[in-house]
């Protein structure tokens, strides 16, 4: 699956859809799509990407084992971060008030089909 056809399939599902990117642990978007642009995305982005790398030591750290989601809810947005593999996530920054568990789904499922296009 191409990767922005796979976030276009996830922001048709989630119409709370701001923002969604395939990233690397490393803070480099692969591919993005957004639907509402902000002018601090991209600080967004490196910023949330510097919380979920010491998550993911935090996770491994304190023994209990692989980090496979993030979530960050705030006033004004609220992003969720599911694994693709241990180097790749999907990103996604969502309105407030989205529903959470739609999303979630939406995130896993089309994270495991883009899992092989990553080994």
């Amino acid at each position: 699956m191409p990767f922005a056809n796979a976030l276009a399939k996830i922001a048709a599902k989630v119409p709370e859809t701001r923002v969604l990117m395939i990233v690397g642990t490393d803070g480099i978007p692969i591919e993005k799509l957004v639907r509402e642009a902000d002018p601090n995305m991209e600080t967004i982005a490196a910023e949330y990407t510097s919380l979920l790398r010491s998550s993911l030591a935090a996770a491994q750290d304190t023994g209990l084992g692989d980090l496979h989601e993030l979530s960050i809810v705030t006033t004004r947005a609220t992003t969720l971060m599911v694994e693709i593999t241990r180097e790749y996530f999907l990103f996604a920054l969502l309105a407030p008030g989205a529903v959470m568990g739609r999303a979630r789904f939406m995130l896993r499922t089309v994270g495991s089909t883009l899992e092989g296009e990553f080994l």
